[in-house]
């Protein structure tokens, strides 16, 4: 959900931060920190769901 949720962020205009001055040029960009954080939410579902983690 949030890879799906962060791939939907480019098509959004920035509103503030560093993107904003871009707000046009950057349609079809996904969201950097969505991006990485659908990243780390993946690998961390990954690392818990492994049936052979050390307890």
């Amino acid at each position: 959900a949030a890879t799906e949720a962060a791939a939907a962020t480019a098509e959004l205009l920035p509103r503030m931060g560093r993107a904003r001055p871009h707000a046009e040029r950057s349609l079809g960009t996904p969201d950097a920190g969505a991006h990485s954080f659908g990243l780390v939410v993946t690998a961390a579902a990954a690392a818990l769901s492994r049936k052979d983690t050390v307890r």
